[in-house]
């Protein structure tokens, strides 16, 4: 399944740019396309969109905790342990290993903490990171009504910003946790987080105390932050080009091997340099898992029919 549209930004900006002399043109407003985001779990597609549904980092970002350092367990949770087998790629890691979220059955809710984050989080960024359940039976463990999983940053177990999901909201397989273009500190408060943000906790809470979780059914990995030019990249070099004859013009967005890894990409936009940066188009298709041994070039042709 694929599909692709001009927004209504995107046919305004083409009104404009055809029909304002060439004294006129505004060097600020409706600009052409000049760079693009891609995005993941597209569930809409509207002449009205100004923004792709989840945007995700094509650069790098900063990585907070890359997943190689064990955590602490409380509560029902015991101190995680590696695993080099299901993992992440991502934002230039090269650890190849997660963290096994270990549940021993005392508690409903299951804590794992790292008390000191290898980057510290900023509060004036956006979060993102990697969770993973093995199966339906590990995912009918967690709390079938309410708050099954709480993401907590901050400076003190006590002082925190806390993101969470409902079970509903979390799949088999592997889950984006992120507060998307939300900044954290934007999320709900508890305490008063002061700096620096270099506390980071996992909960799930189950349905039963004698839940357990062994090696392999919960993982986490990679918590990452980024800017929001993480999130764009140029249009490539030599283009657009135009074809007089045909009367089409192509424009070429390139994925190297060293972006946007570890995300199955289904959708990209395409922006312009306005001073508020607007979406003059999207496409999305089936999804491709971006690893690094993948480089993805979108060609994205316009046609005057």
């Amino acid at each position: 399944m694929a599909g692709s549209m001009k927004s209504n930004d995107g046919k305004k900006t083409a009104l404009y740019r055809a029909n304002t002399a060439n004294a006129s043109l505004s060097a600020t407003q409706y600009l052409v396309e000049s760079k693009f985001k891609v995005g993941i779990s597209t569930s809409s597609f509207l002449l009205t969109d100004t923004d792709i549904d989840i945007a995700v980092p094509i650069s790098n970002g900063t990585v907070c905790d890359n997943g190689s350092n064990n955590m602490t367990g409380s509560s029902g949770g015991d101190n995680s342990t590696d695993n080099i087998t299901v993992y992440k790629q991502g934002a230039g890691e090269t650890d190849n290993q997660s963290q096994n979220l270990i549940a021993n059955g005392t508690n409903v809710n299951k804590i794992w903490t790292l008390a000191s984050l290898t980057a510290n989080a900023v509060a004036t960024k956006p979060f993102g990171l990697w969770f993973y359940v093995l199966d339906a039976t590990t995912l009918a463990k967690f709390k079938s009504s309410g708050i099954a999983l709480e993401i907590r940053i901050g400076s003190d177990t006590s002082n925190y910003y806390s993101y969470t999901r409902t079970a509903a909201q979390i799949t088999t397989g592997w889950n984006w946790i992120t507060s998307n273009t939300v900044l954290v500190s934007a999320l709900t408060a508890t305490g008063t987080p002061g700096t620096p943000l270099d506390t980071f906790q996992i909960i799930v809470t189950t349905n039963n105390a004698t839940d357990t979780f062994v090696a392999g059914d919960v993982l986490y990995d990679l918590f990452r932050q980024w800017a929001t030019t993480d999130l764009t990249k140029a249009i490539t070099t030599g283009y657009p080009s135009l074809d007089m004859i045909n009367l089409e013009a192509t424009r070429r967005y390139t994925l190297t091997t060293l972006e946007a890894n570890g995300y199955l990409v289904d959708s990209i936009g395409e922006f312009n340099a306005d001073t508020t940066n607007l979406m003059l188009g999207q496409d999305f298709f089936d999804g491709e898992s971006k690893s690094d041994t993948d480089e993805i070039i979108f060609n994205i042709v316009d046609r005057q029919l």
